[in-house]
């Protein structure tokens, strides 16, 4: 009997700790995690890009533009060396969220467009390490298949799968250049 209210003892205090003490202020909503402003993705089995949990940095929300709109299907089929666009997956944010992406999943291929905000400090903190992209935004880095570029106060994390290394690099590089021409 001891071992078992020591046991439930030890799983409250747990749970608590790892609550963020949020049952101690009911008055004031528990505020939401601070998206990243280095976001990064990966893709999964199925398919989808999803955050990689690398992110670092501050943000602010607010005018941050959904990313589906700023490349047209055939934009992303000319991007993807002719590949036909098969879906659109949209983050169904509304306009404020501190984080935006879009993925377009193409035959034999994947696109994705991460959108947030960074300042160049940010920006050469978070990529310190990873290997530098020129012709591209004001800096970017690339690290594992991710093209991260800084233009002005926004990170675009350009995620492409194309079949080879190089022809992703150069996918994501293609994409990330034309989403600059739109912001």
């Amino acid at each position: 009997m001891r071992v078992r209210t020591a046991v439930v003892v030890a799983a409250a205090c747990g749970l608590f700790t790892l609550s963020g003490c949020q049952f101690l202020d009911k008055d004031e909503p528990a505020a939401a995690p601070t998206p990243a402003a280095s976001s990064s993705a990966k893709a999964t089995p199925s398919g989808k890009a999803t955050p990689s949990g690398k992110a670092t940095g501050k943000t602010t929300g607010g005018d941050l533009p959904n990313p589906c709109t700023l490349l047209t299907k055939a934009e992303v089929s000319t991007i993807a060396g002719g590949k036909q666009v098969t879906q659109v997956d949209e983050d169904g944010e509304k306009d404020g969220a501190a984080t935006r992406y879009c993925q377009w999943q193409l035959s034999g291929g994947q696109l994705a467009i991460f959108l947030s905000k960074t300042s160049a400090s940010d920006f050469k903190q978070a990529h310190a390490q990873h290997q530098k992209v020129t012709g591209v935004g004001d800096e970017a880095a690339t690290d594992s298949g991710h093209l991260y570029v800084r233009h002005g106060d926004i990170l675009i994390d350009s995620y492409a799968r194309a079949g080879t290394e190089g022809a992703s690099t150069q996918m994501a590089k293609n994409a990330a250049l034309k989403v600059i021409t739109k912001l």
